[in-house]
This record gives C-alpha cells, sequence and structure tokens, in this order.
C-alpha cells in the first residue's frame, strides 16, 4: 500500500527536548514502522532544525521526495506543555509548511492508494491551494482526514471542504461537540452526528475516538464501539495520529473495520505509554501486529 500524507513537518518542544512530529508525519512515520510505502508532502526550513528532520524522516523510512526547502521561512516549532497527561500546544505561524507549493512535475507518473491530510496545514492559502491541486491532478482509492483541530487555525468553511473530499473521516469526542456546535447549532450525541454527517458528505466511514475507553465506527450507517486498553499514560502526543496509522493499515487489507479498530487502539495505548510521538515499537507490540 502507497500512502502521500500532506501537511505539517514540525518539532514538538516538551519539557526542553524536541521530538519531530506534526500529525501528517507522524501518521507516516508509523506507516513505515508497520511496513506500509510512506510519503510525505511538506515543506521544511532551510535551517538546521530542517536537515535534521530530513535525516530523521529518512531514519524512520518515510520517503522525502516531496519534502521541499524554504529559505525565507523556518522549520515549524511547537511548544507542549503536558498536564495529567494531556498535551496543551503553541501553535506558532508563517513556518515552512504553511507555504507548501504543489508542482505537477514532481508528480507526474506516480500513483498513491491513499491520501492522508488534517486541518492545520490549510490555514495558509498557500499550502491550502497545493492540496487543492494536489488532488485535481491525482486520484486516490481512499482519502482519509484526520481533523485535529489547534486553536486558532481553522475555519467552517476549510473544514466543509475537507469533509467533501474525503472517503474516511476520524476525529474525536471533543471535536465531535465542537462540529456539532458549529454546523448545526446544538449538542448530538456521537451516532446522530456521525449519521447526519456521513448523509450530508457522503462520507463512507467515520472514526470517533473516545481516548483510553476506545473508539465509535460509523459504517453502513451502523454505530459500533470497540473498547480501549488501559496504559500507564506518559504523553498522548502522537497517540492519536498512531492509532489512525494502524487502523488504515489493517482496514485497507481486511475491510474489517473491528479488527483494525482493536489493533489501532492497542498501538494507541502503547504511544500514550511512551515519551514523545514516535517511540520504536516494542517486541510485544510487534507480535499484536504481526509485524517482524
Amino acid at each position: 500500500m502507497s500512502v502521500l500524507s500532506f501537511g505539517e513537518i514540525l518539532f514538538d518542544i516538551i519539557e526542553g527536548e524536541h521530538y519531530l512530529g506534526g500529525a501528517p508525519l507522524n501518521f507516516a512515520a508509523h506507516l513505515a514502522q508497520l511496513g506500509e510505502e510512506s510519503y510525505i508532502f511538506s515543506r521544511l526550513g532551510q535551517d538546521e532544525l530542517g536537515k535534521r528532520a530530513l535525516e530523521q524522516i529518512s531514519a524512520f523510512g518515510v520517503h522525502t521526495d516531496y519534502v521541499q526547502l524554504d529559505e525565507t521561512h523556518p522549520t515549524g516549532t511547537v511548544p507542549v506543555e503536558v498536564r495529567d497527561g494531556q498535551p496543551s500546544y503553541t501553535i506558532l505561524e508563517g513556518v515552512a509548511y504553511d507555504y507548501i507549493q504543489f508542482r505537477e512535475q514532481s508528480f507526474a507518473g506516480t500513483a498513491f492508494d491513499v491520501l492522508y491530510f488534517g486541518t492545520l496545514a490549510q490555514r495558509n492559502s498557500v499550502s491550502r491551494e497545493a492540496l487543492a491541486q494536489l488532488m485535481e491532478h491525482q486520484t486516490f482509492k481512499e482519502v482519509f482526514y484526520d481533523i485535529n483541530l489547534r486553536k486558532n487555525s481553522y475555519t467552517p468553511q476549510v473544514i466543509r471542504q475537507s469533509l467533501e473530499r474525503c472517503t474516511i473521516l476520524k476525529l474525536n469526542d471533543d471535536e465531535v461537540s465542537v462540529l456539532a456546535s458549529m454546523f448545526y447549532g446544538q449538542e448530538m450525541s456521537i451516532e446522530a452526528f456521525a449519521r447526519q454527517l456521513a448523509k450530508e458528505y457522503s462520507i463512507r466511514l467515520i472514526i470517533v475516538t473516545a481516548g483510553a475507553k476506545g473508539c465509535y465506527l460509523y459504517e453502513q450507517e451502523e454505530l459500533s464501539f470497540v473498547k480501549g486498553y488501559p496504559a500507564k499514560v506518559v504523553d498522548t502526543v502522537g497517540a492519536g495520529d498512531s492509532f489512525s496509522a494502524a487502523f488504515l493499515s489493517f482496514y485497507l487489507k481486511t475491510a474489517d473495520a473491528l479488527q483494525a479498530a482493536d489493533l489501532a487502539n492497542q498501538v494507541g495505548a502503547f504511544v500514550a505509554s511512551s515519551r514523545g510521538p514516535l517511540p520504536t515499537y516494542s517486541a510485544e507490540i510487534k507480535k499484536v501486529l504481526m509485524i517482524g
């Protein structure tokens, strides 16, 4: 399976330590650990952090063919404050991933099975247009939209456009409340919200994560719940991204959303019990995932 992830590459700064991340990169790196052909389409500053990022991305096994370098704007950084295992982000603007540019010749003759994207990298019109042009020129079997709302980094219009483009949607239970209020002006149950969204935007599969409790799946007009796994939380940065990668990898192989969600819950719990968004998989989790 060949997957192209679009969006931000940045460094999360947690307790003074720099951890390479950004939801699209976290997702891409976890896919590579799962043995998938993983590419990322993004932009880094032509600076020391950008150089460091490229080296680490390659080491993760993610292809960097579509990572651009920016002479004007710096590599993105995000100071993260973790309280009781939950991250709070300060997202800086005017960084390289705000200026991703689509170059048709770069993608000539290429094909990908899946496109993954989120919301943050669409805050700037330059990167937003790059995503739109990418989808005009490329065809994907599945389009996975992981909402990942960040304060002051989205508009209703951007979210609506993204919902119109996706076949699989992932969001968390807090984001359900935000979008229900934004679009429908009321509190809604997860089932009622998913039913309305699936109908309105023709989304085939909706995934709602609920932290340690587990996740909900809305598919073929039915809502299912898949129980989570206990974890001694160190920090939850990247746990949702690892869930997305594991889910997609196994779902596209088996077409069994319930089994894929169970495995994804286990991966998410493992990452939440580790420091940073991209821990190397333990022998135990590799056994669960049936990978070498």
